[in-house]
């Protein structure tokens, strides 16, 4: 899922949210520690990596050791002096080890790719996925108002795996979760239960509403204007 070779040592950004391979995302960067690591990045050409912050707690102890590799795909700079940026996430990382030698925190990585991608069980689990995430969407679409839709379902289990838990309106805690499974068929095994449980969960939302709506207005028949 990357462009290029993994460096053995990274700029991090802790952030509340999870970066999910393949995911293009909109960032403010304003603190000076991070004006300064967005230079140093575009100087070295290198990726930055996220870590979910939880709680606010920035503290190495308090992060979790799988992340995934940021790429800076444009740089606006504002009038303010802040800096508006899109990335894109390329891989997953591991942290060996945090370095305090820079006014940001650093890292030694090793890559954290996804296991058992191309074999029969995850192809096999890839078809729930398809078949599940459209109704999913529909589900979604249909209890938030909002319009959801994927243009293109990736047949192949990894970009598959990757799509459905961006798509996945979860807590932090959660995505966390998806992004550290070793393999691609737990990952896929994982947002099976997730979509059939949130459909289920919206399904039931959307019924209990239109009762309540109907005991407290009466159905169509019973409206009258005497």
């Amino acid at each position: 899922m990357s462009d290029s070779a993994l460096p053995p040592r990274i700029p991090l950004f802790p952030l509340p949210l999870v970066l999910f391979p393949g995911q293009l995302k909109a960032l403010r960067i304003f603190e000076p520690r991070y004006r300064i690591m967005l230079q140093d990045c575009l100087e070295s050409g290198h990726p930055f990596g996220i870590l979910l912050v939880r709680n606010g707690d920035e503290t190495p102890a308090a992060l979790p050791r799988i992340g995934t590799t940021a790429h800076i795909v444009q740089v606006v700079r504002q009038e303010d002096d802040t800096f508006a940026i899109q990335i894109y996430g390329g891989e997953r990382f591991r942290v060996e080890g945090f370095l305090h030698d820079r006014p940001y925190l650093r890292a030694d990585v090793t890559p954290f790719p996804l296991r058992e991608a191309e074999s029969p069980v995850a192809y096999d689990l890839a078809r729930h996925v398809e078949r599940l995430l459209p109704q999913y969407l529909d589900a979604l679409t249909e209890a938030s108002g909002f319009r959801f839709n994927i243009q293109t379902i990736p047949g192949e289990p990894e970009q598959l795996a990757y799509l459905a838990a961006i798509a996945l309106q979860a807590n932090n805690d959660t995505k966390q979760g998806l992004l550290a499974s070793p393999s691609c068929p737990r990952l896929l095994a994982s947002e099976i239960h997730l979509l059939a449980r949130e459909m289920d969960l919206m399904a039931w939302i959307t019924a209990t509403l239109e009762h309540t709506n109907a005991r407290a207005f009466g159905t169509a028949n019973d409206l009258s204007l005497n």
